[in-house]
């Protein structure tokens, strides 16, 4: 009678997992496996329900967390009792796991559940439950030679040392005595830890061309079973037969030889390429940190210099503190008329002003509040002025610069000082203070100082081109007629005198004119009489100055009737096609020329690069052009300038010539 063979049962497997939703995820991969016996996989998150499993199932897998601080793990192993445990975790995390483990596999890579199912396989034998005590205690001491080895690796701080401990390490893994890491240099893979079993005497280096150089190139694991098949392939030394290459990382190779064929399993690749993983992040890890050292000590050096800068700063703020309050203390009866002022949505808004602001200006504080700075601070039409204030808020930085504002006692002329506002911190605010520094006085004095200097040197020329003559001709005469007693000699000296009597009459005339002349700029001029000008949206703009000794209150009523002409005349010739919203926009120019100054109306047109200086060739005289400029001309007069106007289809100049100006 033949008998049937008897059919070994299934294996039965708990698969524990952290979520059920993993562990039947995880099940159903173990299942889907052809290879292998056949199997039935249990799932569950729950450590308990391994003691309830324990006898019957012929396997746990242990897929769930590894953290230290997460004790499921080693209640797990304790609810396992004598069953075979395998632990299904990654390669990274293998280390903080604890003993007890039978086997182990890591998770991560496409082909883990087939390495899942030849460790199962190796521990049960596909014929039930193994209680092969040799087997299982195997799979413990690979298990705790993984551990130890991962561990031991994690803990090197150095390249040669890490390779020596991982040479090591797979040593007690594998259990295979043939092993070496191989580094690459200078285009070679060279040895750098070798183990003891290795004849070191007949490996060399490996060009990056040689076969045994492919998972270095191909950054992938090789597994050759037989060299001697491989005609292509040299065995590294003498007797190797079956070889396991594994890349760690760029930096080298991890060689396993055998002196037998086909000694190595999917299993042991698996195993292998783990620890090269393992070994590959602390090494990138050892160069971060390095590279987070040597930057440290980068910074620490640089916060050394910047340190020492800083002391150095602060003794000479120190100084300067000292400085400013000895200036303080001197200044400290006076106060200027003061504007606080704040960002608002990245404006500088007025917050707040000083009485003597108030007192000064005669605005009230309250009705003032959240009104822009640059507009209130700077009249209309100073284009350049206002940007030039908006940038230095904007900045945040201390900046100077002249105005020219109504005030109760009329216009003068002030410096405004913007002074940002510092936090304790030492950063800027973005709030500050706007000082006005009124000159008025001391810019007065200086132009009268340089009117009377300009003066004396006239004076001086004269008297040294015209007195020389008359006096040595007097000196002369004198002595002939001492000694002639001739009258003709006596009348050329009483010419001689009549002579120096004229010269001394238009000296009088140089020293004292009929204007009260002082020196003034155009461009101080021009700004406060744009103030008192109707000149509606009109902008003006000030190029070159020019210092001219003029009555000053004539040349402010000779700047107030000629801008006002120029805004007049370019809106009433302003085309027709040009829009409503452009029409208003009427820009005014004042400028030096070489022989004195002008007044250029631009007014709007689609070609806005601006005017050049009037065309000399192109100005008439005043009386021919029907503008009615009976001032102007008068003041014009006075000081003995030449009046001249040019228009073309940009607009309307009027130039001034004949002017002297003022050295400074």
């Amino acid at each position: 009678m033949v008998h049937p063979t008897p059919q070994p049962r299934p294996l039965l497997i708990l698969y524990v997992a952290a979520t059920e939703a993993d562990a039947r995820d995880g099940a159903d991969a173990i299942e889907s496996i052809r290879e292998g016996p056949e199997r039935t996989v249990h799932p569950t998150a729950s450590v308990d329900r391994i003691r309830e499993w324990t006898p019957e199932v012929d396997c746990v897998v242990y897929a769930g967390s590894v953290d230290p601080d997460d004790t499921r793990l080693s209640e797990a192993v304790d609810a396992s009792g004598s069953t075979p445990f395998i632990l299904y975790a990654d390669g990274q995390t293998a280390s903080r796991s604890s003993g007890g483990v039978d086997g182990y596999v890591r998770r991560g890579t496409a082909d883990a559940p087939v390495h899942l199912v030849d460790e199962i396989s190796w521990h049960c034998h596909g014929d039930g439950r193994s209680r092969n005590p040799q087997l299982r205690d195997r799979g413990r001491e690979t298990g705790t030679a993984i551990l130890e080895t991962t561990a031991a690796i994690a803990t090197c701080r150095e390249r040669d040392r890490l390779f020596d401990r991982l040479v090591d390490g797979t040593v007690d893994v594998l259990g295979f005595e043939y092993c070496w890491v191989a580094t690459i240099n200078f285009g070679e893979l060279v040895s750098r830890a070798v183990s003891s079993a290795v004849p070191d005497d007949q490996l060399g280096s490996t060009p990056l061309d040689d076969p045994l150089s492919a998972a270095f190139r191909a950054r992938q694991s090789i597994r050759i079973a037989d060299v001697d098949e491989l005609e292509a392939v040299d065995p590294p030394f003498e007797h190797a037969r079956s070889l396991c290459c594994v890349p760690v990382g760029d930096v080298g190779v991890l060689y396993v030889a055998s002196e037998l064929p086909d000694a190595f399993d999917a299993t042991d690749l698996a195993l292998l390429e783990g620890l090269c993983e393992t070994a590959e992040s602390i090494l990138e890890r050892n160069w971060t940190e390095t590279g987070i050292s040597n930057e440290r000590d980068r910074l620490q050096r640089e916060r050394d210099r910047i340190v020492e800068q800083y002391n150095r700063l602060v003794n000479d703020r120190n100084r300067l503190e000292t400085d400013r309050n000895d200036l303080v203390s001197v200044v400290a009866s006076l106060s200027e008329p003061t504007i606080r002022y704040e960002l608002e949505d990245g404006r500088a808004v007025v917050a707040d002003v000083n009485d003597p602001h108030e007192a000064v200006f005669g605005d009230d504080a309250e009705a003032l509040t959240g009104v822009p700075v640059a507009e209130y601070a700077i009249p209309n039409g100073l284009i350049e002025e206002r940007t030039s204030l908006r940038e230095a808020v904007q900045a945040n930085e201390q900046h100077r610069l002249s105005c020219r504002r109504e005030t109760v006692d009329g216009v003068r002329e002030f410096v405004l000082t913007v002074v940002p506002l510092e936090t304790d911190d030492g950063d800027g605010s973005g709030d500050g203070l706007l000082v006005h520094e009124d000159v008025t006085e001391s810019r007065r004095r200086r132009r009268e100082l340089a009117a009377i200097s300009d003066r004396l040197e006239t004076i001086a020329e004269l008297v040294e081109d015209e007195t020389r003559t008359p006096l040595n001709a007097a000196r002369g005469y004198l002595e002939l007629a001492e000694k002639t007693g001739s009258r003709e000699h006596f009348e050329m000296v009483e010419n001689a005198h009549e002579q120096l009597s004229e010269f001394f009459e238009a000296l009088t005339d140089v020293a004292g004119t009929d204007l009260e002349t002082e020196p003034a700029g155009i461009r101080e001029m021009a700004h406060r009489a744009w103030i008192g000008a109707d000149t509606a949206d009109a902008k003006l703009v000030t190029e070159d100055d020019l210092l001219v000794a003029a009555d000053r209150e004539q040349m402010r009523e000779l700047f107030e009737h000629v801008l006002q002409a120029a805004i007049e005349i370019e809106h009433a010739n302003t085309p027709s096609w040009v829009s409503a919203d452009a029409a208003g926009t009427v820009t005014v120019t004042v400028g030096a020329t070489d022989d004195g100054f002008y007044v250029a109306g631009h007014r709007p047109s689609s070609d806005e690069n601006g005017r050049t200086d009037p065309n000399a060739e192109l100005l008439v005289d005043a009386d021919d052009t029907g503008t009615q400029l009976e001032v102007v001309e008068r003041v014009a007069d006075a000081h003995g300038w030449d009046l001249g106007v040019a228009e073309d289809e940009d607009g309307t100049a009027f130039a001034f010539r004949g002017v002297d100006a003022i050295d400074t």
